[in-house]
């Protein structure tokens, strides 16, 4: 009887190791067939040609995060607002009680490349497409018109906000307007720009760079987060390159 009671627990035990394992695989098959289909590996660029993160028709290779009161992220097709002359598809940040955002899901290059997007605040009076992205083996968020719509800079150098730290400046954005954004990161620098204009010329060698304190500890398992403060972001034409040798400065 005893043994007959050993067998039958030995089974279920087993049968419960399957299953999990049957779980996991599950989940990464999934986390896997979400990943875009892209032509390169991120940590082996073939060349230096852009190539688009946003493929106009859907949200691959995009995870929308529940960062706690986060409004709903959409694709949106044929996007347009007051003030537009016409629609294009969009990913479309909505408002929240807090931080909103989506994360690109494949790996992230860390080093020699650019990133750039375009971004309109609809609604809201804070940050509307801030992004969070690697510098080697750290992370960092470029902010702009946060701080109540006014303020851009790098969160977090040497443990200070971009309120707070050398990459601040004052950067109101007008409402419904599309404003383009690019960061470049090298070797030795982190640089910004908005709207074509030159804004941060962050020297990194000596300086601890990291996210700032309370930022979500889901940003560092992603490529890229785009995040939004209490407003609605919508998000377009978004793409990265890798640098050529001369760029590297």
């Amino acid at each position: 009887m005893r043994l007959r009671l050993q067998s039958i627990k030995f089974g279920l035990l087993t049968a419960l190791v399957a299953w999990a394992l049957l779980a996991i695989q599950t989940t990464d098959a999934l986390a896997q067939a979400r990943r875009p289909k892209i032509p390169y590996e991120y940590e082996g660029f073939k060349d230096t040609n852009w190539v688009s993160l946003f493929d106009g028709k859907s949200l691959t290779g995009w995870l929308p995060l529940e960062l706690g009161g986060s409004g709903p992220v959409e694709f949106r097709e044929d996007f347009t607002t007051e003030g537009l002359t016409h629609a294009v598809p969009v990913i479309l940040i909505n408002r929240g009680d807090t931080v909103s955002g989506i994360a690109w899901t494949n790996g992230p290059v860390r080093m020699d490349y650019e990133i750039e997007w375009e971004a309109m605040r609809v609604e809201g009076n804070d940050f509307f497409a801030a992004m969070s992205f690697p510098v080697k083996d750290s992370y960092v968020t470029f902010i702009p018109s946060g701080w109540g719509g006014s303020v851009a800079g790098i969160s977090s150098v040497d443990g200070h906000d971009a309120s707070e730290n050398e990459t601040s400046s004052f950067l109101p954005l007008k409402d419904k307007t599309w404003h383009k954004f690019k960061i470049r990161v090298t070797e030795k620098k982190v640089q910004a720009w908005a709207n074509e204009k030159q804004i941060i010329d962050l020297n990194t060698e000596g300086k601890t760079l990291d996210l700032r304190s309370g930022s979500p500890s889901e940003i560092k398992r992603y490529g890229f987060v785009c995040t939004a403060y209490r407003s609605t972001g919508a998000i377009k034409d978004m793409r990265m390159r890798k640098l050529k040798i001369e760029e590297k400065k």
